[in-house]
């Protein structure tokens, strides 16, 4: 009975906590034209996103990451639904201040913008996860075992992706000149580990004759084809 009391009183501070920071957060630091928010739920779901003013009245949006979160003892940490990595913030009266996330992230803070007012969202397919990446990884390599070659230099797409691989196994992805992800990658068969410098995660791409193929890459969630601009019209 006293345990049941106690896993109740946890879930309802929880709760609790989570109420107090329910709202739209935008960053302190605008990249040009794009600005970032996360968006929390009382529900305990988080979604950030990247929108950017391409008109007075067009604007384009892309969700980098979704999941859960929970606040305690002032830190909210935030798991991705899809990847399972973790970033950390620290609540400071009305502001975030960003411990662990993406790297253009840490040491900028998220400041209380507006309550939310809209329902939350639904963005993606559920049973879109970790193990069916994985899944999907290795029904790859085994179709395609002969080994195709790695060109090295920059694969990009035209939503704005920009993917730069290495000879010295160094990695750096971008959207529209903001640095998502970058550290180490290696490879293995015809698959590329990236492993993310800050967020302690690997996301992996499958390599093509004339393409990497994204599995998934953080903010690119329906799977795309990354191209060596030079190639683009010979794919």
């Amino acid at each position: 009975m006293k345990l049941t009391i106690l896993i109740f009183n946890m879930i309802f501070t929880i709760s609790i906590a989570q109420c107090q920071i329910t709202g739209i957060y935008t960053l302190n630091k605008h990249y040009k034209n794009i600005e970032c928010n996360i968006y929390f739920y009382k529900s305990g779901s988080y979604f950030i996103e990247l929108s950017e003013s391409v008109t007075s009245d067009i604007e384009e949006s892309l969700v980098l990451s979704y999941g859960k979160y929970t606040l305690i003892n002032n830190e909210v940490a935030l798991i991705d639904n899809v990847h399972n990595y973790k970033m950390q913030l620290v609540v400071d009266n009305k502001t975030l201040k960003v411990k662990q996330a993406f790297g253009f992230l840490i040491n900028n803070s998220f400041v209380f913008c507006s309550s939310i007012t809209n329902s939350e969202p639904k963005f993606l397919d559920p049973n879109i996860n970790a193990l069916m990446l994985q899944k999907e990884r290795k029904d790859y390599k085994k179709s395609h075992k002969t080994l195709a070659p790695l060109n090295f230099g920059v694969f990009e797409n035209e939503q704005g992706f920009k993917l730069n691989i290495q000879q010295n196994h160094k990695y750096k992805l971008e959207f529209k000149n903001i640095i998502l992800s970058e550290g180490e990658w290696e490879r293995n068969s015809n698959e590329l580990e990236l492993k993310d410098l800050n967020l302690k995660h690997s996301f992996y791409i499958l390599v093509e004759e004339k393409a990497l193929i994204s599995r998934l890459l953080p903010g690119e969630y329906k799977g795309c084809s990354l191209i060596k601009k030079e190639l683009w019209f010979t794919k």
